[in-house]
């Protein structure tokens, strides 16, 4: 082979390396490249990398032609080293999410039949049949221990409370200061028991109830408002909206026939008693899945984790490169706002709405607002337009020495993230004028 075909192959390597992103780029053109951040992100920077070193590779002297690609090939191996390190340790970190056991620990719970394994309401109803939203399962199961993650210090679990949530059953005896609905990061995911956001506020003298499943997202989080609201009256009804994928799992809600359904102002949420048969069956789903061993397999099938590794996903998300989907507009999310607001409204409760950050935003020394910044104005605006007040943990996130402790390795809250941001809560609502009273008089 000679020096000018050796020149060009290894030029060759990046430059066709780097034409993937445009590639995909253009390929999903209204996610990742119709706007101006995106599109120099993800087609155009790379794209023009990828035409130099293959123009490079063509036309120059050979010997510059070998240089340039050597560098280029030797730079492209760095980083696939550096992204494999962080993907091992990535890889323990999802297993122990998905709830790996250690052969003891698979043969203690498998013995004792009222633990259940992590779920979600979407994937049980959907393996249920459900098509009904009165019959729905909208809770966990009720007096069930349910494992939320495994960790290096073993299983961390809660014992669901008599409607299938985190909470002390107690927390029930008098009525609630504060509901607040969510995904995993009211559930409490990975934080063991007295670590979790309602934990902290209660500790706080405010009577709480975490109302919220992983997975779940804010056509679910009012379904369940609808079914349980009525029946607990909680002066203040928090919705926590999660900017690292309520936005999707809306969309995906939205494509539910019996789910949407909960738009309506006439919707039947149903009752715990309508929803048995379902929870019944979806009792039994899990009983199947808690023998079957989680694997690193599931990490490929239930992850992307392959696409991800190409991508260099680790890697570049810590030098601040990774800018997320762009926003499309949804203009249900408002109606979603409206329809918990006007439920809430309807016992004399009111109801605010709190912004979570994604840990992507406070990692690397190029990490910046402005590509994530579309999905917070269009959740923020969708709020000021109903008059619902906003708890904004980005601004307050944002002000920390050092943010990123405010995340857990699994990209939830730490337990400082969580008695900050509980702290942020409590300060918030107490300042609010029509609940300084409730806040003052329930501590």
């Amino acid at each position: 082979m000679t020096k000018r075909h050796l020149g060009l192959l290894v030029c060759a390597i990046p430059g066709l390396y780097l034409l993937l992103s445009p590639i995909y780029a253009l390929l999903h053109y209204e996610l990742f490249a119709a706007e101006n951040p995106h599109f120099l992100r993800y087609v155009l920077i790379p794209g023009v990398l990828a035409v130099a070193f293959i123009v490079v590779g063509l036309f120059a002297k050979p010997q510059f032609s070998l240089l340039v690609g050597i560098c280029g090939a030797s730079l492209l191996a760095a980083l696939f080293l550096f992204e494999a390190m962080h993907t091992v340790s990535v890889v323990s970190v999802r297993l122990g999410m998905f709830g790996q056991l250690s052969e003891a620990q698979a043969e203690t719970l498998t013995r004792n039949k009222n633990v259940v394994p992590g779920f979600t309401l979407r994937g049980l109803n959907r393996l249920a049949g459900t098509d009904e939203l009165s019959e729905a399962l909208l809770s966990g199961f009720p007096s069930t221990q349910v494992v939320l993650c495994t960790s290096n210090k073993g299983v961390v679990s809660y014992t669901a409370d008599r409607f299938g949530f985190n909470n002390p059953d107690h927390v029930y005896d008098k009525r609630l200061d504060v509901m607040l609905l969510g995904d995993s990061f009211v559930e409490g995911f990975c934080l063991p028991p007295g670590e979790d956001l309602a934990s902290r506020l209660r500790g706080r003298g405010l009577s709480t109830a975490s109302i919220g499943i992983r997975g779940n997202g804010p056509l679910t989080e009012l379904a369940t408002l609808g079914r349980f609201g009525e029946t607990l009256r909680p002066r203040r009804v928090v919705m926590v909206f999660f900017e690292g994928n309520d936005w999707e799992n809306l969309e995906r809600e939205l494509t539910i026939p019996w789910l949407r359904a909960a738009l309506s102002p006439d919707a039947n949420y149903g009752l715990q008693a309508t929803a048995k048969e379902t929870m019944d069956q979806a009792r039994e789903i899990l009983a199947e899945r808690k023998n079957a061993p989680v694997t690193s397999v599931d990490l490929l099938t239930r992850t992307a984790l392959f696409r991800n590794f190409v991508a260099l996903q680790q890697t570049l998300t810590r030098l601040g490169l990774v800018y997320p989907k762009i926003t499309q507009s949804n203009p249900e999310f408002r109606r979603i706002l409206q329809r918990a607001k006007s439920l809430t409204e309807s016992w004399g409760g009111s109801f605010t709405l709190v912004y979570v950050p994604r840990i992507d935003r406070f990692i690397g020394p190029f990490s910046s607002d402005g590509p994530f910044d579309a999905l917070r104005m269009e959740v923020l605006g969708a709020a000021a337009a109903e008059g619902i007040e906003v708890i904004d943990l980005q601004e307050a996130i944002r002000t920390r020495p050092e943010p990123i402790l405010m995340y857990a390795p699994d990209a939830h809250f730490s337990r400082d993230g969580a008695r900050f941001a509980a702290n942020e809560i409590l300060t918030r609502l107490a300042a609010m004028p029509e609940s300084a009273g409730q806040i003052v008089g329930s501590n």
